[in-house]
């Protein structure tokens, strides 16, 4: 899920996603924390996905925490050696330290959090129990969102917290924003006061060095001053040459107390795509009452000629001198005429007079699966420079540690590296080589495995299909893993959807593949153009070396068919298997010779061919999940769209059967056969959406509505081979994956996105929540076949557990 950015605040940073992710946090709830008995074991190489507003302790360099793009928060207490992770609804959108107090932290989400043992256990703050007339999720992503009472002060149509800072100077004075409002409280917390300031705050600032009742308060335009003693706001407009600002950083100089602000500002007058603009750094010496933009010859490009693009700085609160930005384009140029593409981190120690480049990466052409480049050469990495060392790596983000502007941590697409020495050197804190080119997880796991898939001649050998990194195996069953994609088309890499083993050739291994990922999410399909884009290539491949290479094989299906589900019949005989793929943009792919060739079938789908899920049962028949898309008539974007369908076929996918499940619009995701009795079948399926999850919000915001897309959630059954269907789960759950335990019969179990996993032992008419499970975005459960009492839980973005599925 890359791409998603914020703009860091230090010490008490917060951060505003693209799309918002909240959290839902009750009173005393021990988060992140199995029962006992119950502990999970987190599997993978670490790493993998993008991270974010890393945030340390006031008191200790060794404690921070960092979050995930993908709802998850990540604390250490050793400097990232490990990690507990910490969940909560659509994850954390801000943390902040208190300065007073090591055990205190507080987290801000849909709701104001905190904790007072070091993140162990969490208390929901704000708002009150009392004041919540209703907890719901919603949207393609399961939202969770909150209604409050007429006299709350929460603004619910901000939906989270955006700011967080305990004032420096008074333990009992807390300070948060959300939105335009900000908040105040003087006791800790107990009660609250709220200010429309008609201005987003961005970031709040507040030294005890200056001994000053002032709280600085930062928005795009104007800079607020708050005087805690007689609670008044006084407004400063921002010069109107750096207005809008953002990325807004303060601090006071080690010697000196002379306070130091800095803020990043993008040239209007050229062109702004995203986070990309042309940007300049702007500094106050006297509190924000007047500026200037920093016009060191690093930071302006003045020997590239073109204004490079920032995207956050920081400083530390005590040593503001210091000071770090991430660029994610510079260009330099070279001899010819052409230019050289950086990206990486640039450093001061002169409170911005002068920069130095610390993160260099890059010096090619700066696009993504291109390696015409170079890794950063002062750093030590684990698997992934490796992988993707070379070509163009976004950085994501940048955290220092308040008292010492030495110590300091980026983030990127993948991983997490900090330094102890200004930059000199950067060392991960995301993974461990094991020596023999594998790696285990520090705790820190952060992308979406659609899949866990078994050697059946060797149980100590499973696979992962993930998201973003392609696929891994492990051969000491999960202890350590690899990453496979020799021979993989270089545009397939992103995600393997599916893996399946040969029942009977030893090491033989096919896998589909896609540079499109996140299916069947919506805002995957909202170009009119999906289904042409470069990244919408994919395929199947082969492997006849147990996963260590592998070969495409799309003869009749072509290079540009993303793939998501791949089903060896059994009955077929070994060396000329029939296989079965779903292709996303096409339909479904047959062949009858092995994988060597493939032959649409599609005989009976309707209009929308996005087929997502395919199963085989005992008989033989075929059972297919087709998910909503939208339709972009003449090619162009429209708020018509394609239904979902499930479809049986009986003839070996000649034809297919639209079955009726229920009487609305349907989202089904997965589906799943009963190994002893193949007519009993069982669907997952997503809640309500709202019609921009499919088609986007410039569309419904152009047609003036967003309405709600009402679709039964949960879990149908049908026992009559697909005729009729009863749903068995609660429809308002957004489940992914529902799966069954053939070592138990009647045991099913089912992953969510309501935070949440579930276990039926009397075929789905009665079910319990899985103990010590707490990730909000669930996929599937999958029964551990060398384990009878143990499953693995794969996620969309916390990758694999592997535990007890104990009941609560």
């Amino acid at each position: 899920m890359r791409g998603l950015r914020r703009q860091p605040f230090t010490g008490t940073v917060c951060f505003a996603l693209i799309v918002l992710f909240m959290c839902h946090c009750s009173t005393e709830k021990k988060t992140g924390q199995p029962d006992a008995g119950t502990a999970w074991e987190k599997l993978g190489p670490g790493g993998g996905g993008a991270t974010f507003i890393p945030t340390f302790s006031y008191h200790h360099s060794s404690e921070f925490m960092v979050r995930c793009d993908m709802t998850g928060s990540y604390l250490t207490t050793d400097s990232g050696n490990t990690y507990r992770q910490i969940n909560f609804d659509n994850g954390a959108s801000c943390y902040a330290y208190d300065p007073h107090d090591s055990s205190t932290i507080y987290v801000g989400s849909t709701t104001l959090n905190r904790s007072v043992d070091g993140g162990k256990t969490w208390t929901r703050l704000f708002p009150r129990a009392a004041e919540v007339t209703r907890e719901y999720y919603q949207g393609d992503h399961a939202e969770y969102r909150i209604t409050t009472s007429p006299a709350s002060l929460y603004a619910e149509a901000e939906g989270h917290i955006n700011t967080i800072r305990v004032d420096p100077l008074r333990p009992e004075a807390l300070y948060f924003s959300m939105g335009n409002f900000f908040f105040y409280s003087f006791d800790r917390g107990q009660t609250w006061k709220r200010e429309d300031l008609h201005h987003r705050v961005e970031y709040l600032y507040g030294n005890a060095a200056s001994k000053k009742n002032e709280l600085y308060i930062f928005t795009a335009d104007a800079l607020f001053t708050f005087n805690t003693a007689d609670q008044s706001f006084v407004p400063h407009e921002l010069p109107a040459a750096m207005s809008p600002a953002f990325s807004f950083a303060a601090g006071v100089r080690k010697n000196t107390g002379e306070v130091i602000m800095y803020a990043l500002h993008h040239d209007v007058h050229q062109e702004i795509s995203g986070e990309f603009g042309y940007s300049e750094i702007w500094r106050s010496e006297d509190n924000g009452a007047t500026w200037a933009a920093i016009s060191d010859s690093l930071i302006t490009n003045r020997q590239g000629g073109i204004k490079p693009s920032f995207s956050m700085l920081v400083c530390p609160e005590l040593d503001a001198d210091q000071a770090y930005v991430v660029s994610n384009r510079y260009l330099e140029k070279k001899s010819g005429g052409s230019s050289s593409y950086w990206y990486g981190a640039l450093k001061t120690a002169d409170k911005g007079n002068s920069w130095a480049w610390v993160w260099k990466g890059g010096g090619g052409s700066g696009q993504y699966g291109v390696k015409d480049g170079s890794g950063p050469a002062n750093l030590k990495d684990a698997w992934v420079e490796q992988a993707f060392g070379g070509e163009y790596i976004r950085l994501m983000d940048v955290g220092v540690f308040p008292s010492d502007g030495n110590i300091a941590i980026v983030t990127d697409w993948y991983r997490t590296m900090i330094t102890h020495d200004g930059g000199k050197n950067w060392k991960e804190v995301y993974s461990v080589a094991s020596g023999n080119g594998s790696f285990t997880s520090r705790g820190m796991d952060v992308t979406t495995a659609y899949g866990v898939h078994f050697d059946p001649f060797n149980k100590d050998h499973l696979a992962i299909s993930y998201t973003d990194i392609g696929y891994h195996q492990s051969f000491d069953r999960g202890k350590t893993w690899s990453r496979s994609v020799n021979g993989v088309p270089t545009p397939w890499i992103n995600t393997c959807y599916w893996v399946a083993f040969d029942p009977e050739v030893k090491d033989k291994v096919w896998s589909v593949w896609s540079g499109m990922h996140d299916f069947p999410r919506g805002k995957m399909t909202r170009d009119p153009k999906w289904k042409e884009r470069r990244s919408a290539s994919g395929g199947v491949c082969v492997s006849t070396d147990g996963g260590r290479s592998w070969t495409p094989t799309t003869a009749g299906m072509g290079d540009n068919s993303p793939a998501t589900t791949i089903v060896i019949d059994p009955k077929s005989p070994a060396g000329n298997r029939t296989l079965y793929v779903t292709v996303h943009n096409k339909g479904v792919f047959k062949s009858t010779d092995d994988g060597k060739t493939w032959s649409l079938k599609n005989n009976g789908l309707d209009e929308n061919t996005a087929a997502f899920d395919l199963r085989i049962g005992g008989n033989g028949n075929l059972w297919l999940t087709v998910t909503p898309v939208p339709v972009h008539r003449d090619g162009k974007k429209g708020t018509d769209y394609y239904p979902g369908a499930v479809y049986r076929s009986t003839d070996g996918a000649a034809t297919w059967i639209k079955l009726h499940v229920a009487d609305s619009l349907l989202f089904p995701n997965t589906i799943e056969v009963d190994p002893a009795k193949p007519d009993r079948v069982y669907l997952s399926c997503w809640s309500d959406i709202t019609l921009s999850d499919l088609v986007g919000g410039d569309v419904t915001r152009t047609a003036g509505a967003n309405p709600v897309l009402h679709t039964p959630g949960g879990i149908f059954m049908s026992e009559d081979g697909g005729n009729s269907w009863t749903s068995i789960f609660d429809p308002k759950q957004y489940v992914y994956g529902v799966s069954a335990d053939s070592t138990h019969p009647g045991r099913l179990y089912c992953n969510t996105f309501n935070q949440a996993a579930y276990r039926s032992d009397d075929y789905g008419h009665t079910w319990k929540k899985i103990r010590g499970y707490d990730f909000h975005w669930g996929q599937r459960i999958l029964a551990d076949p060398n384990d009878s009492g143990q499953v693995f839980l794969t996620t969309y973005g916390s990758s694999i557990w592997h535990g007890k599925p104990l009941t609560e």
